[in-house]
């Protein structure tokens, strides 16, 4: 007989893992094998799909596309501003959105009742703005220095005064007086009203701008179109200042019957008379 030991065979209990634990592991590791390669899979797909597009983006026929739509797509500060655009005149107001039609200077979003429709309406306005402007810039510095110097000029050439009659007042229609000016006056008048009417006539078929009769023998008006604009925009404000002041002098001198140049004497006269 042999004289080797006899080793015992392992039993099942001796074990250290069971064949159970290693059926679940090796399951484990085919799944996760998969998670994995599926993952790297997705990403690849991704990466080659990102590639793609960045290719047409920078492709010659797709990049005009992209500019013009980043052009007209409204940013959120243009959509706020569309949201939120007031009237600088009337700030608790929206702005009318037909005041945009026409690029003007003095534009300050006043037109609650909506009376310009179109363009053409406003154009029609604007330039019938000017010209009262224009007009009572002349009567507001005219007005005054007429109560101030038609006494002493009639004086001097023997001629009747115009304010006698009213107490020193302009003569207007609320002050009375006008028969005295001759009919010739208003003649002159009435016919250089009709050619400077019919020479307006262009602006509104917009030919050339509102109030725009090539006038400027001094040569005032600034050659730039930053200088343009500020000329433009001085005119307005004098003109609308002028319209209201001349409406203050009617009213002020129909009420209390005396003319304007004694009521405030310290914007018409000498301080140390």
């Amino acid at each position: 007989p042999s004289s080797r030991p006899v080793v015992p065979s392992p039993q099942a209990d001796d074990c250290p893992m069971p064949r159970c634990h290693i059926l679940i592991a090796s399951l484990l590791a085919s799944v996760a094998a998969g998670g994995i390669r599926s993952s790297v899979s997705t990403v690849r797909g991704a990466s080659t799909r990102l590639a793609g597009i960045k290719a047409r983006q920078q492709s010659p026929a797709t990049r005009p596309r992209l500019a013009v739509a980043s052009e007209n797509t409204p940013t959120g500060d243009d959509l706020l501003a569309r949201e939120t655009r007031m009237s600088q005149a009337i700030p608790f107001l929206p702005r009318p959105e037909n005041l945009d039609l026409v690029d003007m200077a003095g534009d300050y979003g006043f037109d609650p009742l909506k009376l310009a429709k179109d363009k053409e309406t406003l154009v029609q306005y604007r330039l019938a703005e000017i010209k009262h402007g224009r007009l009572a810039m002349l009567a507001a510095a005219a007005w005054p220095l007429q109560e101030l110097t038609n006494p002493f000029l009639a004086e001097k050439l023997g001629l009747p005064s115009f304010v006698a009659e009213t107490g020193g007042r302009s003569p207007s229609v609320l002050n009375g007086g006008l028969e005295q000016v001759s009919y010739t006056y208003w003649t002159a008048v009435v016919l250089l009203t009709v050619v400077i009417e019919t020479l307006g006539n262009d602006s509104w078929g917009g030919k050339i701008e509102p109030g725009d009769y090539r006038f400027d023998p001094l040569g005032f008006m600034p050659k730039d179109e930053a200088g343009k604009k500020a000329m433009k925009l001085k005119e307005i404000k004098h003109g609308r200042l002028a319209m209201m002041a001349i409406l203050g002098f009617v009213v002020q001198e129909f009420v209390k019957k005396s003319a304007v140049v004694d009521q405030t004497p310290m914007f018409f006269k000498p301080f140390f008379e």
